[in-house]
């Protein structure tokens, strides 16, 4: 009888302390990711640049917890959807312009009539649908995020999505395209980060600075009020676990 006790114990320890191991292992099936987003592990990161401008000092880490996040950038397809179904009428359309950088006077300039769809005006070409979407407030950004079931990124898991992007495959991260997010910009130097705003702009990252032939780098900072859109303003998202 002490035998079957001891084997039946035996089994039931061996069984246990396999359980971690299999738990671990099997993370990644457990979670359902959505088709078109990859699921971003937990991790510590050194937020921003010695080398960058003041708005990305002091160098800190960080620790971001696991999140998903959108594989590309929306597209002019996805939006249209949404503007479809919801009849949603983007912060360009309301003002009756956007804007882009011009290069050769090195000044951003209106577009009259310039949105989502008709991203030169409407008398030009409309977008390609399958195109990143652009000439996007951040209102518009959390509309349709909202809309969809998710969330825009934290500045920070954007920051962190941008040191792995080729290691997550992800697509137009690190391109022209300045990507929205949820926070408000703020100053890393002050103690007030995470509780108080110092203006009412927010936060962007991803893109590249029209007006300088500084390289990309993951850490740099962009920021613009609520309601004002670009040609170079989109966004993707994110979703918890």
């Amino acid at each position: 009888m002490w035998m079957k006790k001891f084997f039946v114990s035996l089994l039931i320890g061996c069984l246990f302390f396999s359980l971690p191991y299999f738990t671990i292992a099997q993370y990644k099936k457990k979670i359902l990711i959505p088709k078109g987003m990859v699921l971003m592990p937990a991790d510590t990161i050194e937020v921003g640049s010695e080398n960058g401008k003041e708005d990305e000092k002091p160098v800190f880490p960080f620790a971001i917890k696991s999140f998903l996040l959108d594989v590309r950038p929306v597209s002019v397809g996805d939006f249209r959807k949404f503007v479809q179904v919801t009849r949603y009428i983007t912060d360009a359309e309301k003002i009756g312009k956007s804007y882009y950088y011009n290069k050769d006077s090195k000044n951003w300039e209106a577009i009259k009539g310039a949105y989502w769809l008709y991203p030169q005006g409407r008398t030009q070409a409309a977008a390609q649908y399958a195109d990143p979407v652009a000439h996007i407030s951040w209102n518009d950004a959390r509309a349709y995020a909202a809309w969809i079931g998710k969330r825009l990124p934290t500045e920070f898991e954007y920051e962190y999505a941008a040191k792995n992007a080729v290691k997550m495959k992800l697509k137009h991260i690190n391109q022209t395209l300045w990507h929205w997010c949820q926070d408000w910009y703020r100053s890393y130097g002050e103690e007030s980060y995470y509780t108080q705003r110092i203006n009412d702009r927010k936060t962007l990252r991803g893109g590249v600075f029209g007006n300088t032939e500084t390289p990309y780098r993951p850490t740099q900072r962009l920021a613009a009020l609520p309601y004002y859109s670009t040609a170079q303003f989109g966004f993707r998202c994110a979703k918890d676990l």
